[in-house]
């Protein structure tokens, strides 16, 4: 195969619009990240004051890692609370990744469909099937609790993609 020879006005803007894509594409899944993170935490914490424990439910984010042991733990412990806050951006990288990666073209409308398509899986993979397990945030809130969890995400992950990072005025979009 023949590689590109850069020093042709051809291939040098070919690499120049697939260089501006990836690094658009990055930018987006790592705003997404940041306030899908920022969403999740605010969440978590509001729920927890709500409850008169802040701290419960990171611990409880941390029963899908360390089991029963995050499961009965109500105040801050290094070991659970990390490991908790661990799951959260874990989730939130992947999530952020994979839909930045699903609305590649750039049009809001797939960013929509993308964002709340992903969202709504979320929501009903844990209300159907996480639920079913004895512990963790599914046995912690309430169903409606977590709905607002993943329409807040959903919003997050939206508003993240679409509005985070605006280009330079005078430049033009590429995608």
């Amino acid at each position: 195969m023949l590689e590109p020879d850069f020093s042709s006005p051809v291939d040098a803007t070919r690499a120049d619009v697939v260089s501006r894509a990836v690094v658009s594409r990055v930018t987006y899944s790592f705003a997404a990240i940041a306030l899908t993170a920022a969403t999740v935490f605010g969440m978590l914490f509001g729920l927890g004051r709500r409850y008169s424990t802040v701290w419960r439910p990171l611990n409880a984010a941390a029963f899908s890692v360390l089991g029963a042991r995050a499961d009965g733990v109500w105040g801050f412990e290094r070991d659970v609370t990390f490991v908790g806050v661990a799951v959260v951006l874990v989730v939130s990288v992947v999530t952020g990744f994979v839909v930045a990666a699903l609305s590649s073209s750039g049009r809001t409308s797939h960013r929509a469909m993308a964002t709340f398509g992903m969202a709504f899986t979320g929501y009903l993979a844990h209300v159907h099937i996480v639920a079913r397990t004895p512990g963790g945030l599914a046995a912690l809130l309430s169903t409606g609790e977590l709905r607002a969890l993943y329409v807040a995400v959903a919003i997050a992950l939206f508003v993240g993609m679409r509005y985070a990072f605006f280009p330079e005025i005078g430049e033009p979009r590429t995608y």
